[in-house]
């Protein structure tokens, strides 16, 4: 006999039902998964991401354990890092959004995120979803890493000195990473649903390569200033230009 169904729900991509008492659950399929192909006479995007407006002053990070590795003095920040001249910032993530089908992301060779001096190298990681990640302890002293994820597996664990762990992030989500030891220690793993994104240097400026020929949405991400959008068009063999300005929140 067939019981009734008294409601269903979709959370986290699982879709929820109640049959009188019984729980059962099916997984939705995304129909519009991102596609690898060829990608022949691709374009490029450039441009930077800057700041409009006075340079704030570096938070100061202050250092109260173990300073005959992480050292003496307080050190600064990097959740916001301007360009004196350039006033171009650095560590921001530029992407492409909801692209249907283009290049084949670099999925193989591990990323890393390293530990020195008791400071996250780099500050921003960005990866394509389905990459993993050499989490180091370059230091000779123990940290702990812990993922503030949502979408992913968390985890909270310790790394000894010199010491290396590898966890693999599959579903695209801006996660933090802290040390429980060290207090002062952050960075950020970003994870995309497609490999058309790149990090800005400390001029601001990025480059996105090969990209196929079209009209995209494309965004900006700061951890401090938060996201901003626009729109590029994608020429064959020519470079595109999408500049970027935050103002002070």
């Amino acid at each position: 006999m067939v019981k009734s169904l008294r409601y269903v729900s979709i959370v986290g991509g699982l879709v929820f039902g109640v049959m009188t008492g019984t729980l059962w659950e099916s997984r939705v399929v995304k129909a519009d998964a991102y596609k690898e192909i060829e990608v022949k006479d691709g374009g490029a995007i450039v441009g930077m991401v800057k700041y409009d407006g006075d340079i704030p002053a570096l938070k100061v990070l202050k250092v109260d354990k173990d300073e005959q590795t992480c050292g003496h003095e307080n050190k600064h920040s990097d959740e916001l890092i301007i360009n004196g001249e350039s006033k171009g910032i650095k560590n921001v993530v530029v992407s492409l959004v909801d692209i249907a089908a283009g290049k084949k992301a670099e999925t193989n060779a591990s990323a890393v995120l390293d530990q020195k001096e008791c400071v996250f190298i780099p500050h921003v990681l960005a990866v394509s979803a389905g990459t993993s990640v050499d989490l180091l302890n370059s230091d000779n002293v123990m940290h702990n890493l812990h993922s503030w994820s949502i979408k992913n597996p968390g985890f909270n664990e310790g790394v000894s000195g010199g010491g290396k762990m590898t966890k693999k992030f599959d579903i695209p989500e801006v996660i933090k990473i802290t040390c429980d030891v060290h207090k002062w220690m952050s960075s950020f793993i970003v994870v995309k649903a497609n490999p058309y994104f790149a990090v800005t240097d400390e001029n601001g400026r990025f480059k996105i390569e090969n990209v196929p020929t079209g009209s995209y949405k494309i965004e900006a991400w700061q951890e401090k200033l938060g996201k901003k959008t626009g729109d590029v068009v994608v020429k064959p063999n020519e470079e595109a230009t999408a500049d970027f300005v935050y103002t002070k929140k």
